[in-house]
């Protein structure tokens, strides 16, 4: 039996990184792999991990990233030390075979893994922004002390190329989520409209996300005020909130938007909820308006439940919205999102609905991600084998 070491940098609250590790820990065969999960702190995600049979442990976890502050690359090379030590003594007392880190500015696992030559992969979940050379210089180290390098996206590769080389170490890999039970529509399907006393002939278009400014929520608002008197019936839903106090004002701005525009009774806000994939099943139509992401689970998991989709071109949303499944707009484009909106109440949505199912189905199950990356692992093992 493997063991391997996961290590998670953030104590993540609402999902991310978490939710998308936690598929991959509950898919590993048991026969074969035991998982570790190292965490810098308590999260809701611990319970989950543990309930998976993965061994949660806490520590020290250095991350270079930009900096908020004067002390933080000074604060950070003291928790790499710190972490480093931690991390060693962890191989040792579990006997770990494989260290595979998330978020590319986490540093120290994988120089653990080369000094005590442990196999390490590293999965970027990042895309690069300015400054371009900061991020190639991050790409770089992530190579030299990996194994592999697992991106999400084409547009994530940018990152490691230089003087028009691209690093070798590179494998795409697409997250994968557990298929959604096949009941939309059926049974619980007039709860939201009751709720929110809308009609059957109501078109529910609904965005979840984190209320931040790289959602790009405000466009989606704005797109809902240009389309409210010659399309009242369609609806917008919001769910999420903030994940971090300095993301309130954008919250209190988004309700200032709506009230405004006079959109009480055509934009929703019904913050966090624990329902959502029966709220994604409850809809008609998925809109994800960000200024900034890379492969944004919710849009699988509007696939799953058989949603079209209308979103930004931004990051891997290219690969996942396909040609038939939904439509892609330019980032900050209100109009261009309030068109496609009403493109799709115009055309057999339902259809399209189906054809992002049929693609979730074949290319973004839990399944395939866990089979694509366990492969990637045997590799590693393998060659490690022949290198001895």
């Amino acid at each position: 039996m493997k063991h391997i070491l996961f290590v998670q940098p953030y104590a993540s609250q609402v999902g991310g990184v978490d939710a998308v590790l936690l598929q991959l820990v509950r898919g590993l065969d048991p026969d074969k792999y035991r998982a570790f999960v190292l965490l810098p702190g308590p999260s809701p995600y611990v319970e989950a991990y543990k309930a998976a049979g993965a061994t949660v442990l806490f520590g020290p976890v250095a991350v270079f990233g930009k900096p908020t502050d004067f002390g933080y690359y000074f604060r950070n090379l003291w928790r790499l030390f710190r972490s480093f030590l931690h991390i060693r003594r962890i191989v040792k007392q579990y006997h770990i075979d494989l260290i595979h880190s998330h978020k590319m500015e986490t540093i120290g696992p994988n120089a653990v893994g080369r000094i005590m030559g442990i196999p390490t992969v590293q999965t970027v979940h990042e895309l690069a922004r300015s400054p371009l050379l900061a991020y190639r210089f991050v790409g770089w180290l992530n190579h030299v002390l990996n194994d592999k390098v697992v991106v999400l996206c084409e547009r994530s590769k940018l990152m490691f190329r230089w003087f028009n080389r691209e690093s070798a170490k590179l494998v795409k890999i697409y997250n994968g989520i557990a298929e959604a039970q096949p009941t939309r529509g059926s049974g619980e399907g007039s709860c939201l409209r009751r709720e929110l006393r809308l009609s059957e002939e109501d078109r529910i278009v609904v965005a979840v996300a984190r209320l931040s400014p790289m959602k790009g929520l405000e466009y989606l608002i704005a797109a809902a005020s240009a389309w409210k008197s010659a399309h009242p019936e369609i609806k917008v839903v919001i769910v999420g909130d903030v994940a971090f106090a300095h993301e309130k004002p954008y919250k209190e701005r988004l309700m200032r938007m709506v009230a405004e525009a006079g959109l009480q009774e055509t934009v929703y806000m019904l913050g966090l909820r624990r329902d959502v994939s029966q709220l994604l099943r409850q809809s008609d139509l998925l809109v994800l308006p960000s200024v900034y992401d890379i492969f944004p689970t919710v849009i699988l998991e509007a696939m799953s439940a058989e949603l079209p989709i209308v979103a930004t071109d931004v990051g891997g949303v290219p690969e996942m919205v396909r040609e038939g499944c939904g439509y892609l707009v330019p980032p900050r484009d209100a109009q261009a999102l309030a068109d496609a909106v009403i493109r799709v109440f115009s055309s057999d949505y339902a259809e399209m609905g189906r054809r992002a199912g049929e693609l979730f189905r074949r290319e973004f199950t839990k399944e395939q991600y866990v089979k694509r990356t366990t492969a990637l692992y045997e590799e590693i093992f393998a060659r490690s084998v022949q290198a001895r």
